[in-house]
């Protein structure tokens, strides 16, 4: 009876030693090797989990208005610059970082590449935000700010008008959508060699002279 009761405290002495991991993944850290004395609630080993792995992505909060969860999204590792994975936003972070005026969110690839990348590399990830409501756009370059007020010089009859306007989302293009102060149809100056002002002469070019169309 003995030798069975110490047959069968061993055994559990021996369950008590082997580690099993709750899910199928990789090690990606150990931190006890052969031979090491742990105490109860010390980590040993890091496994990571392959459809758990996430990109954590900052957003400008200006221009994240519309992003929210299960919307689709580019990933682009800096290990395979040119390469477009397609992902997801997992989820939005309830908090987001007061001192960066950044909004975070987790994105996940959609499906996992058969090569998942190293924790912590640095990836470039593009969101598609919901469709826009059709609102006039200009580009980027032409508008200025002029007495405070941010604004677009318009030309009727060569003659300009500061026309203050607000803007709204940016693309990837740098057309930038008009919420207020145009219609749409305006012809405005996108360039000048110079600050302009009401009463400033313009010549309108197809392309400016040395650079590229």
């Amino acid at each position: 009876m003995r030798s069975r009761s110490d047959r069968d405290g061993l055994v559990r002495q021996r369950a008590n030693l082997r580690l099993v991991a709750p899910a199928a993944g990789i090690v990606s850290r150990r931190d006890a090797d052969a031979g090491t004395t742990v105490v109860a609630g010390q980590t040993v080993v890091e496994v990571i989990e392959r459809g758990t792995l996430w990109l954590s992505v900052r957003f400008d909060q200006q221009r994240a208005r519309g992003l929210a969860a299960l919307l689709p999204a580019q990933i682009v590792l800096r290990s395979r610059a040119g390469e477009a994975l397609a992902g997801r936003v997992a989820r939005l972070e309830p908090h987001a970082d007061a001192v960066t005026e950044e909004l975070r969110a987790k994105v996940e690839f959609t499906p996992a590449p058969s090569e998942m990348p190293p924790i912590g590399e640095l990836a470039e990830v593009t969101v598609a935000l919901p469709a826009q409501p059709a609102l006039p756009v200009v580009p980027n370059a032409s508008i200025q700010r002029v007495d405070g007020r941010l604004g677009v010089w318009l030309l009727a009859q060569e003659t300009l008008r500061f026309v203050p306007v607000k803007t709204g989302a940016t693309d990837l293009q740098g057309q930038v959508q008009i919420l207020q102060g145009l219609q749409g149809g305006e012809q405005l100056v996108v360039y000048s060699r110079k600050a302009l002002e009401a009463n400033s002469r313009v010549t309108v070019v197809a392309q400016i002279p040395g650079v590229a169309p």
